[in-house]
């Protein structure tokens, strides 16, 4: 080891003579500072930016054809609670007998019966929707309908799109909603055509 001072050895400690170059004790060379060890420097190159912890970017919870099967089930028995107690009184004079000719006449009720159970079903749709996002059946799996864009609640005019092209979606009577279901088998947003044209998504609801 080398000595930090002149006047005493760094490597025993022993007084040092003046002028002396080595310790009269243990020979160690006196009047020199220690070496100082050269530390590597590592500098970045220019514009060199250090790597970002990568956090994936997961795709929205987009609501497919099951879960709004079930939301639509529960709306429909809703709907038609209510459709049928509001036309019931019209339903009763659907049919008129005529014993004269063996026939029967359909009455005004019939349309009018027919006009509030279609009103019901308009309304029901676009009010809840329009102010809540959200059926009832919606509200009991937990599913909301949100803007495509910003993911921003929708409005009056979109849900009443959504409402009024949900008639498309009943075309193959055979299998309601089978036409709806296609189309959000077929997007990857999950989007019936009502969704298509008023540009809406169906989220998990928060």
């Amino acid at each position: 080891m080398k000595c930090l001072n002149t006047n005493q050895c760094a490597h025993c400690g022993t007084p040092a003579s003046p002028g002396a170059k080595y310790c009269e004790s243990c020979g160690a060379p006196l009047g020199t500072q220690p070496a100082q060890a050269l530390q590597p420097s590592f500098a970045p190159a220019s514009g060199y930016q250090a790597p970002r912890s990568y956090v994936p970017r997961l795709a929205p919870p987009y609501q497919g054809v099951a879960i709004r099967f079930v939301a639509i089930l529960i709306d429909t028995i809703i709907i038609a609670i209510i459709g049928g107690i509001l036309s019931a009184p019209f339903n009763a004079l659907t049919v008129i007998p005529n014993s004269a000719s063996g026939t029967a006449t359909i009455s005004l009720a019939t349309a009018v019966g027919g006009l509030v159970s279609l009103a019901v079903f308009v309304l029901y749709f676009t009010l809840l929707e329009g102010h809540y996002g959200q059926t009832v059946g919606k509200m009991a799996v937990k599913i909301q309908v949100v803007r495509e864009a910003d993911g921003a609640p929708i409005d009056y005019s979109e849900a009443a799109v959504r409402t009024i092209l949900r008639f498309l979606d009943l075309i193959p009577f055979i299998i309601p909603y089978l036409l709806g279901a296609l189309l959000i088998w077929s997007s990857e947003e999950k989007q019936r055509l009502g969704d298509r044209v008023a540009h809406t998504v169906v989220l998990k609801a928060e």
